[in-house]
């Protein structure tokens, strides 16, 4: 009797800590788990001309991913770099960087660092999931607890996750990003999904 009543107690601690963890957020929206799709809402913090994000592909066709608008007939011909940001693989289409135009010099961004450098101030939420993005901070589609978002005038508070050895299993952390410097602090709120392939 006394081992089901703890578990009852410690269940229903469980259920009112993950409302606790929801409440008040709003669903991060559906389009914003691709990096890709974040990009056109990035606010550069110094004074750019014109800006363009890349992927390493020798095609210039299939190498931009997002170009900002040209006040002046502009164009960018530079040679890819070694590395970027949001490395995931070698060989082609393996990561991201931007080139900027600046005082009518190019200038690269190639780092998680210098993407953060790059956004600058966060003035919204897609700025603030790249930024969650730059520390391996996902964003789930299909729960609260890994993609949901509030905001006020000092942070932005995201609920995000993070994936374990086994890919299908999910822990949510709870973010909380300064608008003024781009501080990230995180807190993990623990495994919310596994499935039985993980086992």
């Amino acid at each position: 009797m006394k081992k089901s009543g703890i578990a009852i107690i410690l269940f229903t601690q469980l259920v009112f800590s993950q409302q606790k963890q929801t409440e008040n957020f709003q669903k991060i929206p559906e389009v914003f788990d691709s990096v890709e799709n974040l990009y056109p809402f990035i606010k550069p913090s110094e004074n750019i001309a014109y800006w363009k994000v890349f992927q390493n592909n020798n095609d210039p066709e299939k190498a931009v991913l997002y170009e900002s608008q040209i006040p002046d007939p502009m164009t960018i011909l530079e040679p890819i770099p070694e590395k970027g940001f949001f490395q995931k693989c070698l060989g082609e289409n393996c990561f991201h960087y931007i080139i900027a135009c600046k005082n009518d010099r190019s200038e690269y961004f190639t780092s998680e660092k210098d993407l953060r450098k790059f956004i600058g101030e966060i003035d919204n939420i897609a700025e603030a999931v790249l930024i969650a993005n730059c520390y391996g901070f996902q964003v789930d589609i299909n729960d609260l607890k890994g993609g949901s978002f509030k905001k006020d005038a000092e942070s932005f508070y995201l609920n995000v996750f993070k994936q374990k050895k086994c890919s299908d299993v999910k822990e949510s952390f709870s973010v909380t990003i300064n608008r003024k410097s781009g501080k990230l602090d995180s807190e993990s709120n623990g495994i919310y999904s596994e499935k039985k392939s993980c086992e």
